[in-house]
C-alpha cells in the first residue's frame, strides 16, 4: 500500500479496514479483472465495492516485475478521481 493510501486506511473504522483487506485479496487473485483508467490515470486500475450504504473505490497499479499490486488510494466514490489526480501530481 502506498504511504498516502495507508495514512487514509488507518483512519477507517475496523469494519471498513477488514472489508478493504477482503477486497484487496480479491484484486490480488485476478488483478486484470478491473477496468484500467484512461489518461491522466494511465496504468491505474479501479475496483468498486460497497460497505454499508457507501460506495468505495480502490485505485491500484500492477507491478509485473515484482508480481504484486500497489494500492494507490482507497476512498469513497465522492470526489475520488479529483483526489487521485491531486495525489499523482
Amino acid at each position: 500500500m502506498a504511504p498516502a493510501a495507508l495514512k487514509l486506511y488507518r483512519k477507517f473504522s475496523l469494519d471498513l479496514q477488514q472489508r478493504v483487506k477482503e477486497e484487496a485479496t480479491l484484486i490480488a487473485t485476478d488483478p486484470y479483472s478491473c477496468e484500467e483508467l484512461t489518461v491522466p490515470f494511465k496504468g491505474i486500475r479501479s475496483h468498486h465495492f460497497s460497505c454499508g450504504l457507501t460506495q468505495y473505490r480502490i485505485a491500484y497499479r500492477i507491478n509485473k516485475t515484482a508480481r504484486c499490486i500497489e494500492i494507490v488510494l482507497v476512498k469513497s466514490r465522492e470526489n475520488f478521481y479529483q483526489h487521485l489526480l491531486r495525489m499523482l501530481r
